[in-house]
């Protein structure tokens, strides 16, 4: 059974930051869920936010005319409340609430009383509340009325007017109306009030409830005066139908910052293993102790610390509450020193933490991170769950009832299967479909004990920050206490065999349910579940990941791109875009079938992903490990603050799990083995491939050239898998687009499979691909357009300055954009640019005319500017990527053989060609190359692209050079698809036909060709220079395999070579400056100002 306190207060206004950072940390330290506050002195049309991450949620009624009046109503982040509607006062004198508490229909109020006319005025108040009122009614407020008569509590020499407080109590009773206090103190004494100038003590504030409420009444009390002129009222309601929250330890990582404290714990991690390594007590064990008892020792720290801060203002407290409770006029002066004292230190500490708040905002909320993404985030939805739909149709509303509801879809979820699948019959689908398995030398590898090198780079690439599991402790943990944690954590997680597990409690993960927008959030599926599991769990599977991540290129063929090195979403849908054009230009009957997969992490059959390790050839230590994480683990799942019965799971890779996607691509890849070999499937039957399926993780898509025939092998494909691993297709999330299908295979494709079946686009990765290749550009950028420019103008966050604005389109816009050029890499028009550009200085510059030059803003602060995104920039080195991809040999992605067809000459050769586009390339319709080649002839001329003549430009293959295009021209070692024109030079000077040929007699045709040669290479190095070293750009494609950010290094070269070497302010600061600053030390000072300290 749940509690719920409120808390009333006349806070004799809010305006100074001071007093509402004081405020708000009282009433969070007081416990108040739900705070009721009077004369907040705001403005309606200026009023400043009164809100903290413990508050997220208020409601505010101001007078329209001055700063005076006002009242407010503050609910905590975790309060069972559901909000239905508000009626606010333009006199600043009442504010209605009314919404769900509990389950418990109630309307809050929050009231201020003038001094005058306090009944007349009630009255009226009374009269709209009845109109608008359900359920309990609950008034908080400072009603200005003596509420107590001299015989209940007021001192002789105070004589408020009885009639008023006669007609007060005759208003409360007519609408049921009854002083909470009072009910639970009837023969009470206490205030809330001293009059200074009357020298009287006074009840002015209280909580009103509805009569057929007072069974909830808990408790009631009054509060020292401490930081206002009136003391704070708490109010203790009972929720029956409310479970009480359960409260969860996590580590506070500021206890690490301390020097002292880390010698503390380092000493209690060193004794605590020193007295507990024992040969009886296994080392896992041991090592999940070991987190009790620094559980423990983080808690004393935090206790004695608080004990430390807080003690002062508690000796004061103490004092100020025995001198209230004495109301004697002789003991005010020392009440008032006391009080002065509190409030002295209250606003030295409320200081300071707006320092800190202030000197961390000025330092870091204007640049990319979580201080700048937490102030441009939509307020989230709150994570109280009113109520539930259950299996059987009915709704759920208490907490227990929910919880049940969603253990039982959960525990379902993840028991799918009481009886495994036969492992004859795994086994039989294994050795039919994959033949994929590791050497010797490898599983001896995998087995290796782990290092101390490997578990530094596990936890340094681990990110902070993030929730931890059920035990609390975070990632700063273990990268503070490393040196002295690593030994022991290896020691116990190199020891786990087949006879040892990793304890029950270490595999505890907690599941957090947060609603997915736009959806009924009444139904259990549309809740995404975030398992959270411990972080040393998490290490260990990091550990994992990091030795299996480099074999998966060997085991996953490449139709599989997701998680795998150096594979990526885009070379899904660039090879799909291919394929449409192609089965398009052949005017071959084909399908595309993108099949979406239901939950497909969490129902990954067990028996099936270990045969499929075990076929694979991983060592017996190896399988000890996976085994170990996959023993008995357990979940239970946080709903409304509590937690349900912890149960157990037997299917699925575990959410937040770095080794979970690898399992579960090493899972999927029989089956997409299988439906390669499957001669009843067919796709695009090509010389380097044949192109059936691919997949990104779960995300799979069929390409079928034959639908007839094909589809229906493909869904029994689908079903012989489901049956072993539980892989399972949502029929009614799938689609499928048709090229050159005729209407009577459409219909007879519709009665085989239950798809959702579309004719113009089909959704895949996050892209729109159209049947027509010349509508990419209007289903992608054109929305994406829309929508951001929409965003961009509905920006209400005027507290972000305009380097804020400008790192938020870093963070926010920028990725999303990022994404679709490389997806889409189609051509967009320069009016797309522009209009973006518009967009972007209008978001930055607002109504104000733009202060920097747009150049300035956009070069990289290291270079003296502020980093703007240049999205035209960007959409160009996104497109010159796949140079690089073009230029591997042999190609390893599978769209750059599809690519080939468009092109005459290898594809290879095709970005150092001179020769005119159209005798390149085969295909001027084809929707990406056409573009990219045009693209690339505008800007490879800039220095460090590939200006002259490249060292890589080809002999053979080259329409400038028939006779090099003849398969027996001179027999040259080329060490790949065409012979470059640097393998022809020595020393900047061409080779003889000796060095060429390496033989000792040559025929007269051999030297005609030569001759030939010679003369091309003449007339070639006539017109423009040869070079004989590679620039930036022909560097980065001819390494094998392509570094890592290509994208970022193609942006910078595009980028400085656009632009003029030095900003346009330093002409400025030289015609200021009596002596001209070298640029070199321009350089050096952009680079000091952006190196942090």
């Amino acid at each position: 059974m749940a509690s719920v306190r409120l808390i009333t207060i006349n806070a004799r206004g809010l305006n100074t930051p001071v007093k509402r950072r004081m405020a708000l940390t009282d009433a969070h330290s007081q416990g108040g869920d739900i705070v009721f506050v009077q004369e907040t002195h705001f403005r309606a049309d200026s009023a400043p936010t009164l809100s903290s991450p413990h508050y997220p949620s208020s409601y505010v009624s101001n007078y329209t005319v001055s700063k005076s009046r006002g009242v407010a109503i503050l609910l905590g982040r975790h309060v069972p409340f559901v909000y239905e509607s508000h009626v606010t006062d333009p006199g600043g004198r009442f504010l209605f609430l009314k919404g769900t508490l509990g389950l418990s229909r109630c309307t809050l109020v929050n009231i201020y009383l003038p001094n005058r006319n306090q009944c007349q005025t009630l009255r009226s108040i009374l009269t709209k509340l009845s109109r608008y009122s359900e359920g309990i009614v609950i008034c908080g407020g400072d009603f200005n009325v003596h509420l107590d008569t001299p015989g209940e509590g007021n001192p002789a020499s105070c004589k408020p007017d009885p009639s008023l407080r006669r007609r007060f109590l005759q208003l409360l009773h007519s609408q049921q109306l009854v002083d909470g206090w009072r009910v639970l103190h009837p023969h009470g004494r206490d205030f809330t009030f001293f009059s200074s100038a009357a020298g009287s003590y006074s009840r002015l504030d209280t909580f009103l409830i509805s009569h057929h409420g007072l069974h909830l009444l808990q408790s009631a009390t009054i509060k020292p005066i401490t930081w206002s002129d009136h003391a704070p009222v708490h109010l203790v309601l009972t929720l029956p139908t409310v479970p009480e929250r359960d409260r969860t330890w996590r580590l506070n990582e500021t206890l690490l910052k301390d020097t002292m404290n880390r010698t503390d714990i380092d000493t209690a991690i060193s004794d605590y293993f020193s007295n507990n390594l024992t040969p009886d007590v296994s080392l896992p064990m041991v090592w999940e102790a070991h987190k009790c008892v620094l559980r423990g020792k983080f808690i004393q720290i935090g206790a004695r610390l608080k004990r430390l801060r807080t003690g002062q203002i508690k000796d004061l407290l103490r004092n100020i509450h025995t001198l209230e409770t004495s109301h004697k006029l002789d003991t005010f002066k020392e009440l008032t020193l006391q009080r002065a004292a509190l409030n002295d230190l209250l606003t030295s500490n409320t200081l300071r933490s707006l320092q800190i708040t202030k000197l961390k905002y000025y330092t870091q909320g204007d640049r990319c991170g979580r201080l700048l993404a937490n102030a441009v985030r939509q307020r989230h939805m709150t994570t109280y769950i009113p109520k539930i739909r259950r299996a059987d149709g009915s709704i759920a509303h208490s907490s227990p009832d929910i919880s049940t509801a969603f253990l039982s879809y959960y525990k379902s979820l993840y028991n799918l299967n009481d009886t495994p699948p036969p492992s004859e019959a795994i086994g039989n689908y294994l050795r039919d479909s994959y033949d994929s398995t590791i050497s010797r030398e490898t599983r001896e590898a995998l087995d290796a004990p782990f290092t101390m090198e490997e578990l530094a780079l596990a936890v340094k690439s681990m990110k902070s920050g993030k929730s931890p599991g059920p035990d609390g402790f975070t990632m700063g943990y273990y990268k503070t206490f490393l040196p002295s944690l690593g030994p022991h954590f290896l020691q116990a997680f190199n020891s786990l065999d087949e006879r040892s597990t990793i304890p029950q409690s270490a595999l505890l993960a907690t599941i957090t349910l947060i609603p997915k927008p736009d959806k009924d959030h009444t139904l259990v599926p549309n809740y995404r579940p975030i398992s959270l599991i411990n972080t040393d769990v998490k290490l260990f599977a990091k550990l994992l990941a990091t030795r299996l991540n480099p074999l998966l290129p060997a085991l996953i063929h490449p139709d599989q791109s997701g998680f795998v090195t150096s594979r990526e979403a885009r070379d899904n849908t660039i090879r799909t875009i291919n394929l449409i054009h192609r089965a398009q230009t052949q005017g071959l009957p084909t399908i595309f079938l993108s099949v979406d997969a239901e939950k497909a992490f969490d129902r990954v059959e067990w028996h099936y992903l270990f045969g499929v390790l075990r076929h694979i050839g991983f060592g017996s230590k190896w399988m000890a490990w996976i085994h170990a994480l996959y023993s008995s683990p357990t979940a239970r799942i946080r709903i409304n603050g509590t937690h349900s019965t912890p149960f157990g799971i037997r299917n699925g890779t575990r959410q937040g799990c770095p080794l979970s996607p690898l399992l579960f691509v090493l899972a999927l890849e029989p089956f997409m083995q299988r439906v390669r070999d499957n001669d009843n499937i067919q796709g695009f039957r090509l010389p380097f491939h044949h192109y059936k399926i691919s997949a990104y993780a779960d995300d799979v898509l069929f390409t079928l050239t034959d639908p007839i025939k094909s589809l229906p092998h493909v869904l029994t494909e689908l079903r012989t898998f489901q049956a072993l691993s539980n892989f399972l297709i949502n029929d009614s999330k799938s689609e499928a687009m048709g090229v050159g299908v005729t209407a009577e295979v459409y219909h007879a494709l519709t009665e085989i499979c239950p798809f959702q079946w579309t004719r113009n686009s089909l959704r895949y990765l996050g892209t729109t691909l159209t049947r027509s290749p010349r509508d990419l550009f209007a289903a992608n950028y054109t929305p994406l357009l829309n929508t951001t420019l929409s965003e961009l103008r509905k920006w209400h966050k005027p507290h972000i300055s305009w380097l804020g604005r400008i790192n938020y389109l870093k963070m926010t816009v920028l990725p999303k954009f990022l994404y679709v050029f490389q997806a889409v890499p189609v051509k967009i028009p320069r009016d797309y640019f522009r209009e973006l550009k518009s967009g972007f200085l209008k978001f930055i510059w607002g109504t104000t005319c733009p202060r920097i030059p747009y150049g300035d803003l956009t070069r990289p602060r290291d270079k003296g500017g502020l980093g703007l995104p240049h999205l035209e920039s960007y959409y160009q080195a996104a497109l010159l990527t796949r140079i690089c991809d073009w230029s591997v040999s042999p190609p390893v992605k599978l769209w750059v053989a599809l690519e080939q067809f468009a092109f005459q000459v290898p594809i290879a050769s095709v970005p150092w060609q001179l020769a005119p586009i159209r005798t390149l390339i085969s295909s001027l319709d084809h929707p990406t190359a056409p573009q990219l080649l045009r693209l690339w002839r505008e800007v490879r001329s800039r220095p460090d692209l590939s200006p002259d003549i490249s060292p890589l430009y080809p002999v053979s293959h080259n329409p400038d050079f028939p006779p090099g295009r003849q398969r027996s021209f001179l027999d040259i070692d080329s060490d790949g698809p065409y012979l470059h024109i640097a393998r022809c030079y020595t020393e900047k000077a061409l080779s003889p036909l000796s060095l060429l040929t390496p033989r000792s007699v040559h025929t007269p045709l051999e030297h005609y060709k030569y001759s030939q040669l010679t003369h091309f290479v003449t007339r070639l190095t006539s017109a423009l220079p040869l070079r004989s070293t590679l620039t930036v750009f022909e560097t980065l494609c001819t390494m094998d395999p392509p570094p890592t950010h290509v994208l970022s290094s193609l942006y910078t070269l595009l980028l400085s070579s656009s632009q003029p070497r030095l900003p346009s302010y330093v002409i400025k600061w030289h015609n200021e400056l009596p002596e001209p600053i070298s640029e070199e030390d321009w350089g050096k000072f952009f680079q000091s100002i952006n190196t942090p300290p």
